[in-house]
Parts: structure tokens; sequence; C-alpha cells
């Protein structure tokens, strides 16, 4: 119960010691918990980054918006803020009809699974890849390695947003056994089974087997998670930013975005200029699609004349945006793990999306960041280093 009244403890990498220093997970712990000033963030800097994305939150009121916060923000007023909790209820109340729904048709039959995920997760990763200690030891340290950075990351969250779990508001969802004590945002199932993912999709052969493929399968190799998203973008009067990889981007109007080229690649077409920001517009907005403008609802931007598509990329959009299925075998496998916790009706959808942002936002500083934001972990990196010896590629 600590988790809901006590903040993080600075001494952690302190106390860590006491469990065995000697292991590599104690000390990539140690290390990632001694860097909370890049990784402890509060709601909007968690926006505004995108480690979050708008509909992760829907269902808690922005409280700088609250016209008694001693800060507040823009022209907030006591009816705007009463406007604010009804729509934030009324998302609420969506996810549990979802989760009661998900009760009634697949508790019973997902059953057997979720009992076996509940403390278990590690299992069902382990016999995906066909692996185990005696045969890749370093690997199963490398998930090791998953599970403390994600246990000290996600109770952090915990403890920060403190979402009750769905049972507190519709006891008719209570579990056959739990629900767990400490709060439901961010998802620790969702966390870990995500994050891990991410790292062993860090090893080439891993990556082949089970990376991110083509929809519908073209035959070819799995692909890497892009750490920064790749777009093309149309030529064309509106110019159309599309998706090359994810399958929804989870951006809402309004959304700030900006594009790099990709390495050795076209420059971005005019008007387009690199580290410029512009904004997500309501018309054209699709799923995994959108238009773009200088201003937010302004006029959208034309890149003509026509012609071949430039792709590029999206430095500070997550590098699991959105929703969407994701065509990796091994990210799949972390969103039915998700999936089944929301079966069992102990935390809701928003908290497994919130939580597999997250974890993509923290993977990316660890492994995938070079500038003063990055995470810097030498211990988790030699495990990598070690993990991948373990498994040769058969192919280029």
């Amino acid at each position: 119960m600590r988790f809901w009244t006590l903040p993080y403890d600075r001494y952690l990498t302190q106390w860590l010691t006491a469990v065995d220093p000697s292991r590599p997970s104690i000390m990539v712990a140690r290390e990632f918990g001694g860097q909370r000033d890049q990784w402890q963030f509060g709601r909007a800097e968690l926006l505004a980054m995108s480690w979050l994305e708008d509909l992760d939150l829907a269902w808690q009121p922005d409280p700088r918006s609250n016209p008694l916060d001693p800060n507040p923000y823009g022209t907030a007023t006591g009816p705007g803020w009463i406007a604010a909790k009804a729509a934030a209820f009324s998302s609420i109340l969506g996810e549990i009809e979802q989760l009661q729904m998900l009760m009634q048709d697949d508790r019973d039959r997902y059953m057997a699974e979720i009992i076996e995920q509940a403390d278990g997760s590690a299992g069902y990763i382990t016999a995906f890849i066909d692996t185990s200690e005696s045969r890749r030891p370093w690997t199963m340290e490398l998930i090791n390695c998953g599970y403390a950075i994600g246990n000290v990351a996600y109770f952090y969250y915990k403890q920060q947003f403190r979402r009750v779990r769905p049972s507190t508001l519709c006891p008719g969802l209570a579990p056959p056994f739990g629900p767990p004590a400490h709060p439901s945002f961010t998802s620790g199932h969702s966390f870990i089974g995500h994050f891990i993912a991410l790292l062993l999709l860090e090893i080439p052969a891993l990556r082949q087997r089970y990376g991110m493929f083509a929809a519908p399968y073209d035959g070819r190799l799995g692909k890497v998670v892009d750490p920064y998203p790749a777009v093309t973008i149309s030529l064309a009067n509106p110019a159309v930013v599309t998706l090359s990889a994810l399958t929804a981007h989870g951006l809402s109007p309004d959304d700030p975005i900006n594009f790099e080229p990709l390495p050795g690649g076209q420059p971005l077409p005019a008007p387009l200029v690199v580290g410029t920001t512009y904004y997500v517009l309501a018309p054209g907005l699709t799923a995994n699609s959108f238009e773009i403008g200088a201003v937010r609802g302004g006029v959208p931007i034309n890149t003509g004349p026509a012609g071949p598509a430039v792709a590029a990329l999206l430095p500070l959009a997550n590098p699991l945006m959105g929703r969407g299925e994701l065509t990796s075998p091994l990210l799949w496998l972390a969103g039915r793990i998700a999936k089944n916790r929301e079966r069992l009706g102990v935390h809701y959808a928003s908290d497994s999306a919130g939580s597999r942002h997250i974890a993509a936002g923290i993977w990316r500083a660890l492994l995938h960041d070079s500038t003063p934001s990055r995470i810097d972990c030498p211990t988790l990196r030699s495990v990598l280093a070690h993990a991948t010896a373990e498994w040769p590629t058969k192919w280029p």
C-alpha cells in the first residue's frame, strides 16, 4: 500500500545494494533509478514529450485547468472545469462498459491463461522465443533487466496518477482473485510486456523472427521498431502525412508535430523546414494519416507540384504511437498479456495503451537517444551485447 501514499525513494540506489549487487539486473535498476530527472515527469511533460497521448489520459481532467489550482493556465472557469470533469467521467463510463462486455464474453474462456500470466509473464515470453536459463543465460538476464527497470518506472507512475481499480467504481467487475492493492495506471503487465519485447527486438536474430512485419505479410524478415516513426509526405495540395509502419498514430487535432529527413534520404519537401513545429489539422484526419498546418486550425500546407511521396521521420512521436495493432509477434504477445488484464477486469484499456507508450519512451531514451535527455545505463548495454551473441543470425 506504500505506493498510494509515499513518494519515490531517492535512496533507491543505496538500499538496492542489499538485494544482490552482483546481479546485472540490480546494477541496471540502480543506474536507472539514480537518473530520475531523465524519466520522472509530470502529466504535462509526458504529453509534450509524446510519452503519453491525450486519449491515454481522457479519464483525468487536467488538474491545472481547475480554477482552484494555485497555478491555473489558459482561461479556466468554474463551468469549464465542471465540463472537463463531465467529459472525463464519460470516458470512464465508456471504459467500464467495455470491461463489462469483456467480463461477460471473454473472462471465463481466457481464465486459465490469465491465471498463468498473473505472476508468470516472463515464462510466457521465454516460451514464445523458445529459450531458457540454461541455453541462453544472458537473454534471461536481459529479461530480468527489463523487469528491474520496469518495476521501478511503472510503480513511480502508479504513485503519481493513483487511478482506482475498475472494481472500485463497478463492484460487479471484481475478479475471482485480487484485484491488486496498488493503483491501476500505469499497468505493470502492459509496461513490462511491451518494454521487454522492445529490449528483445534489439537482438538481430530475434528481430528477424519476431520484429515488425509488413501487413499483409510479404515474405520479408522482421524489421526493427523505429525509435522515430517513419512517414511519407505526399507532394500535393494539401499534403498528406501517412504512417509507414504503424497502423494508427493516436494524434488529435492541434497536436504539435515536426519532421526530419531520413538519413541519406531526400530533403523535406518545400515549404517544410527541419525543426519547425507544425500542427495536426482536423480535416482529413484518419487513423494513419493527417494533414498539417503552420498554426493550430490553420490552412493545410501545400507541398505540390505532384510527385512521388517523400519519406521522413517524426522525431517527437512515440515509437508505439496510437492504439493500432502492432505487426510484431513479440509486441502482439505484449498486447495480449495487457488485454487479458482487461478481461480480468483489473485495469482499463487506457491503462494498457498508456503503459505501452511510456514503455516505448523509456526504451528510446535508454538505447536510441544521443541527446542530453538520454538515460545512460551502461550495464544494460553490456547485457544486451552478451545476449545478442547468444543468437547467431542465419540471414543478412
